[in-house]
Formats: C-alpha cells, sequence, structure tokens
C-alpha cells in the first residue's frame, strides 16, 4: 500500500487500482473547503446563530450532535430566506487556497475516456473556481436535479455533482440545508438516498472532509439501509473508504465499519495537512504514472529495506508488487536497473504476500458474517513463482511474477537466492516452469557461474521427472499395491504401481558448510564458496513414494510370492537403482570409485545395521530378494543378472554382484575368483 507523502495515511491499493479503473467517486464534504477559508457545518451552524442574534448553544451540549436541526430551529425562529442568505454570504467569500480542490479534480479526470465525476454535498462553487486552472469547463448537477450514477461503457455521467444543491444568487431554498430538506431528500421523496443507493451499488466511493458524526454521512448510510429494506433496490454496496484524522497512535476501526466504511488514518493536525498533501502527492503521480512509478522505483529499490523508512519501502512493494494491472511496469523497471536490488526484497515481496491473506481472511469472515459474497483470493507473487508440488497446473505467469524472474537470475551466483529456493523446496514447492526457463536462459548467457552453483540450478531448473520433488499423497500406488497383493500378484497393472512409487528424483537439503576461520576463530569471507556443489547444498535422492515404502516392504515380507514377484521387476529394479546413482553422479556425489552406498547402505545383503534413513537404499531389499528367487529357480538368469552388475560401473553395482557372487552355487571357484581378480 503506497504512502504518497512521509508520515502520510497508507493508501489501500485497492483503491488505488480502482482509481486507474475509473471506478472511483470522491465524494466531498465541508471538510475539504476549510483549508480556502470557508467553515466546518458545525462552524457554519454557529455563524448563522451569531449573524441572527440567537443564543449559540454551550460547546458540549447536546445539540451540537444534530446541527441540522439546530438550523431547522433558527429557521422556525426566523425566516428561511434570511437563514439562507447568511449562509450564501458566508460560503460566497473568495477562496484562500484551492490546491486541494484542483488535486480532487485532477484524481477525479477519467483515466479512459475524458471528463470528471465526483459528488459534493457542499454549496460553495469552489470546484468550478478550481477547475479553471486544470482542465476545460466542467459541466455540473444539482439536487435535486440529478443524473443516474452508472458506471456504463459509453461514460453517460461526466459531471460534478452539487448532491444537496449549489449556491445560486437569488433564491436558495432548494438548498438541502435543514433536518426539514434532509428528510425529504433522503426519506419522503428519497430522491437522494436513491442516487446514493445506486452510487455505492456502481462504485468505490471514498469520502473525503467528513467525520463519523457528520450529518451528511449518518443519513446517506441510514438511507441506503433503507432503501433494501424496503426492497426499493437490490443493490449491493461496493467499498467505501474514508479518510479520518487520527486522534492517537491506535485508532479504532469498528464505529467505520459497522457503518460499512473502511477508515483511512492520518495525523491530526490543525490544518489537516496530511490530508491535504497527500490528495496532491496523489494527484501529482497519477498524472504520469509511470514515469513517477520508474523514477520512485530507481531512486529507492537500489537501497537495501531494513536501511529505508518503512513507508519508502512500502512505496516500492506497492509500485513493483501492488499493482498488477499495470501488467508488469513497475516490476520490469526494478528488475532493469543497473544494480540488481538486493534479494532481501523478496522477504519483503513475501511478507506483503502474507499481508494479503491476512487481509482477505478478514474480508471473507466480514462477508460470511453479512451474507454478502466472499471477495477473490489475492493474487500471490509467491505462489505464483514457487508454486506447490501438489499444484500440477502451472499457469502462466502474471507479467508482474514474470518480470521479478528477470530479477532473481540476476543473482544466480548468490548463495542467498540458493538458500531461499532450498527452503521452498523443504516447504514442499518448486519453481514455475517460467522461472525455470528464465534460469536455463541466464545459464547459457553468464558463463562466469561456478561449478557448484552451475550444478545446482542446471538440476533445479531441468524439466525431467528427475529433477521435479515427488508431490505429497495422502494414498499412492504403494497404498493400491500393499492393499493388492494376492495369487494374482503378477498382474501388470500391479508391477506398474510399486514401479511407479520407486522412480527416484532429486531434490536439495541445506549444506553444512563451515566458513573458514580467522586465526582469532572467526568466520572470513570465503572466496571459494561455490566451486563445488557440496558447499551450497546437500543433494538427496528421494523416491516418489518414499513416505509409503515401509507399508510396501511389509506388505512383501512374508509374503510366499515375494521373491517371485521382485524377480518379476528385477530388471527394472535394476534400472531404478542406476539411476538413482546417475542422480548423485550429476552432482558430483557418485562415479567408479565412491558412491553414497558406502556410507547409507553398510550392508548389501539385509542386516540390522542397515537402518535404511535414505530410503532409496531400500532398492536393495528389493533387487536382493528378486535375486535370490532367480538364484534358486534360474541359473543363467542368476548369473547374467550378476556379470551385468558388475558391467554397471559404481561401486554399489560391484558390491551388489560380489555379495550375490559369494553366495551363489551356481558359479566355479575359479570364476568367482576371476570376478574378484577384475573388480
Amino acid at each position: 500500500m503506497p504512502r504518497f507523502i512521509k508520515d502520510g495515511p497508507v493508501v489501500p491499493d485497492d483503491l488505488v487500482q480502482d482509481l486507474e479503473d475509473d471506478r472511483v467517486i470522491f465524494f466531498c464534504g465541508a471538510g475539504i473547503s476549510m483549508g480556502a477559508g470557508l467553515p466546518s457545518y458545525a462552524g457554519l451552524v454557529k455563524h448563522c446563530y451569531t449573524e441572527l442574534g440567537m443564543p449559540v448553544p454551550g460547546k458540549h451540549s447536546k445539540a451540537w450532535d444534530w446541527p441540522d436541526r439546530m438550523l431547522g430551529i433558527l429557521e422556525s425562529n426566523y425566516e428561511a430566506a434570511a437563514v439562507r442568505r447568511v449562509v450564501s454570504e458566508r460560503l460566497s467569500k473568495p477562496p484562500r487556497d484551492l490546491r486541494l480542490h484542483e488535486s480532487i479534480l485532477k484524481l477525479s479526470r477519467l483515466r479512459n475516456s475524458g471528463g470528471t465525476r465526483l459528488i459534493t454535498t457542499n454549496f460553495d462553487t469552489y470546484f468550478e473556481q478550481a477547475q479553471k486552472g486544470v482542465s476545460d469547463e466542467v459541466p455540473f448537477h444539482s439536487g435535486p436535479v440529478l443524473p443516474i450514477p452508472r458506471n456504463d461503457h459509453i461514460v453517460s455521467w461526466k459531471s460534478v455533482v452539487y448532491l444537496h444543491g449549489r449556491l445560486v444568487e437569488d433564491n436558495n431554498h432548494h438548498l438541502v440545508l435543514t433536518s426539514a430538506d434532509f428528510g425529504r431528500a433522503y426519506l419522503t421523496d428519497a430522491w437522494a438516498a436513491r442516487f446514493v443507493a445506486r452510487l455505492f451499488a456502481e462504485f468505490t466511493v471514498l469520502f473525503v472532509g467528513y467525520s463519523l458524526n457528520d450529518p451528511v454521512l449518518r443519513y446517506m448510510t441510514d438511507a441506503f439501509a433503507a432503501e433494501r429494506a424496503a426492497s426499493r433496490t437490490t443493490y449491493l454496496r461496493n467499498k467505501a473508504y474514508i479518510f479520518v484524522a487520527r486522534p492517537s497512535t491506535s485508532p479504532d476501526p469498528a464505529p467505520y465499519r459497522q457503518r460499512r466504511l473502511e477508515p483511512i488514518f492520518y495525523k491530526k493536525t490543525k490544518d489537516h495537512r496530511y490530508l491535504r498533501d497527500t490528495v496532491i502527492a496523489w494527484a501529482k503521480a497519477r498524472q504520469d504514472y509511470l514515469a513517477n512509478t520508474a523514477g520512485m522505483i530507481q531512486r529507492i529499490a537500489p537501497t537495501q529495506p531494513a536501511s529505508l523508512d518503512p513507508s519508502e519501502a512500502a512505496n516500492v512493494l506497492w509500485a513493483v508488487a501492488g499493482r498488477p494491472k499495470d501488467q508488469g511496469h513497475g516490476a520490469r523497471v526494478f528488475a532493469r536497473l543497473a544494480d540488481a536490488p538486493h534479494l532481501t526484497w523478496l522477504d519483503e515481496i513475501e511478507q506483503h504476500d502474507k499481508q494479503l491473506v491476512a487481509e482477505h481472511a478478514t474480508e471473507a469472515e466480514q462477508a460470511s458474517k453479512q451474507n454478502m459474497p466472499i471477495p477473490p483470493a489475492p493474487q500471490l507473487l509467491t505462489n505464483e513463482l514457487f508454486p506447490h508440488n501438489s499444484n500440477l497446473s502451472d499457469h502462466r505467469l502474471s507479467p508482474t511474477a514474470l518480470a521479478l524472474t528477470a530479477w532473481l537470475v540476476r543473482h544466480l551466483a548468490s548463495v542467498d537466492l540458493v538458500e531461499r529456493v532450498i527452503e521452498k523446496i523443504g516447504h514442499g514447492r518448486r519453481l514455475h516452469e517460467q522461472f525455470r526457463f528464465a534460469i536455463r536462459e541466464e545459464i547459457e548467457r553468464e558463463k562466469g557461474l561456478r561449478d557448484g552453483f552451475l550444478r545446482f540450478w542446471r538440476c533445479i531448473s531441468a524439466e525431467g521427472d528427475w529433477a521435479i520433488p515427488p508431490r505429497p499423497r495422502w494414498q499412492g500406488p504403494f497404498h493400491t499395491a500393499s492393499k493388492s497383493f494376492t495369487d494374482s500378484h503378477a498382474e501388470p497393472w500391479l508391477r506398474q504401481e510399486v514401479l511407479a512409487g520407486l522412480r527416484p528424483s532429486l531434490t536439495f537439503l541445506p549444506a553444512y558448510y563451515q566458513p573458514p576461520l580467522d586465526d582469532q576463530g572467526n568466520p572470513t569471507p570465503d572466496d571459494d564458496r561455490g566451486s563445488r556443489l557440496n558447499q551450497l547444498a546437500r543433494a538427496k535422492v528421494v523416491l516418489s513414494e518414499e513416505t509409503h515404502i515401509a507399508s510396501l516392504l511389509s506388505a512383501l515380507r512374508g509374503k510366499p510370492f515375494e521373491g517371485s514377484f521382485c524377480a518379476s521387476i528385477i530388471t527394472e529394479l535394476t534400472s531404478k537403482l542406476k539411476s538413482a546413482l546417475d542422480l548423485f553422479a550429476l552432482v558430483g556425489e557418485a562415479g567408479p570409485n565412491s558412491d553414497p552406498s558406502i556410507y547409507q547402505r553398510p550392508s548389501i545383503v539385509p542386516h540390522e545395521q542397515n537402518r535404511n534413513r535414505e530410503k532409496w537404499t531400500c532398492l536393495f531389499d528389493l533387487i536382493w530378494l528378486g535375486w535370490q528367487h532367480l538364484d534358486g529357480t534360474d541359473a543363467a538368469a542368476s548369473k547374467r543378472l550378476i556379470e551385468g552388475w558388475f558391467s554397471i560401473d559404481y561401486p554399489a553395482f560391484r558390491r551388489l554382484a560380489l555379495a550375490a557372487t559369494s553366495r551363489t552355487a551356481h558359479l566355479s571357484p575359479s570364476e568367482k575368483m576371476g570376478y574378484l581378480l577384475n573388480v
């Protein structure tokens, strides 16, 4: 959410975006003209009492709760014309400062079709005077003759609406001034109530210059409720916002939300400068949104967020990640800065996503309580870039997320990015396919990556099944298989289920890394880090259904067909084991002279010292079961299998072949010696 000035109010993202979409109506009250020299509504009442010689009620009198009734009493004691003459004279004073009016006019200018739409309950003509320095003459409507507030494609409504009437030179009896006038406008004739009900249904309304207890605000919110209760309208109400002076550090939004208003709190001062300056700065920023956004990002984003004023960091986030309808403009500017912004901005983006989720949960809860439609879930950049493994849709990235991939790939030589990606993998996420593609492209362009980084990113950005971590499932193939072992165990589908659960893939864990120490034992920068993969990450081979492999082994053990079943798939099991070792070789942890089986599988033959903490080693158990069956039923097949294992250039297979050689009765002593001498 942006702050347009330092220490100013936080303007909600949705409100800013709705304004760009021509969906926001500025609804202006007496407060906006106070800076130009006019009184508040209560101040106008006091002026009328003083001018007409009526005693002014005390400051704490209950009469001030209903200033419109006070004016009604005044008109009952004096002629209505006299009261309205005093009002006209006071509100016709030349303005001192029209900057706020000019800025509201600029913000009310329609982006897509030209023209202006705004509403005021003020009687003065300051908007007409202000528009002379802003735009061509803007037409106006004055209550009770009002346009239909319709948000249609032809933009039939383009005007300044004086909802309660506009000052004229001669007769001002049409002004909605007293409680009787309000009653006609909102209750009996109800022309203002109908206008407001339609307005709330069609637009996002922003109230400026009102207080919570302002009679105007009370009448409008009550009128909308009355219209719906009387079934004179079926309109659902859009969100409405109100600028509110904050008297304390922890203002209570509840009274506003009870009236379906979302408060935007600003620091209270006598001249309301934080409101005025925010609106002025907002209008200035909107005049050339793209240029202003780019300039702000270029000025602030090169600095780490922790070193910035929170409002500045929030503004960058809003410009980069908070405007989904800007088609990624802010994110592209961010990604193309001469020096790539620091990766800690990714933390800020994640925090922004969490805030959106929390806000949506609150809105959904409120909507549910009020029997309103649940608002759509927000689009989260983190979920786009790092979708859950269980989400296989891989929709195309939004323009903003796609632009951010160009920033992230500039950090491929950063240990920080490696660690963040490993963290995402650990939380069941993967990289979006367009993100993976961007990494592969950057690898081709960037020839200076160290070997450790290069191996890591090649694995992470690969598209094969071996590079995609298994998605968590409650019941996978092993569950089906373990429930289905019967005398018909050789059915082809059962073999396929078991083999599907044994597919090896590669994933990564945080590295066990200790930086070099100086003479005093303090860590020092490691200029060599990244030359080897194990300095960055620990590679781990996992099976697609390894969380359920214990149930498979349990279902097999003791069954009369356990050996024959494993023998029927022993060629495929051998291939699975070789694939697992090939993955270790890919990350530099396996080769002709060494592989992880040496320490992860101490005994090739099933033994109590085999803890099987790494589930891929369970392949040895299945292979051994199958070979034992073959060795007892088909001597030629057993010998061929042993010869094949010896030909695979990994210690694991040589160990497997030697274990089988030492136990088979189908090889002569000289054949066994020949195998030993050739190992």
